[in-house]
Order: C-alpha cells, then structure tokens, then sequence
C-alpha cells in the first residue's frame, strides 16, 4: 500500500483510538485513493455510526463505506 494511503489509514485509527464511543470497538480501516472502507463487529448502532463520522472528518478520506457489523 501506498505511504500516503497508509497515513490516511493510520491517522483514522488514531482518531478511532481516541474517541471515547469507538475506542474499545473492534473497527479495521482501508483506504484506496481516498475511499476508506470501515469493518469489524461493533456492539451498537451508534458506535457505528460514531465511527463512520470520525473516518469522514480526516484529512485524505474523500468518501466512507461502511461495512462494520452488528454483534
């Protein structure tokens, strides 16, 4: 993967990490040229979408797909 299309990934995961709703989910993130793609299980539809949101405020995310489950 491209070190740009990691940073974009890598700077997601951080804000994942930091925000209290999403912190302690288990959420994976991809990017390709800018469409990040979002998985895992979480346990509640506003982590969810906690976590979608989060992904759409970074700087290099031009769109989201989220594809993360419910448990």
């Amino acid at each position: 993967m491209d070190m740009q299309l990691m940073e974009v990934v890598d700077r997601v995961m951080d804000a994942l990490m930091e925000d209290p709703r999403t912190k302690n989910a288990k959420i994976d993130a991809s990017n390709d040229r800018g469409i990040l793609t979002l998985s895992g299980t979480v346990d509640h539809e506003y982590i969810r979408r906690a976590a979608e949101e989060i992904a759409r405020q970074q700087e290099g995310v031009l769109t989201v797909i989220n594809e993360i489950k419910m448990k």
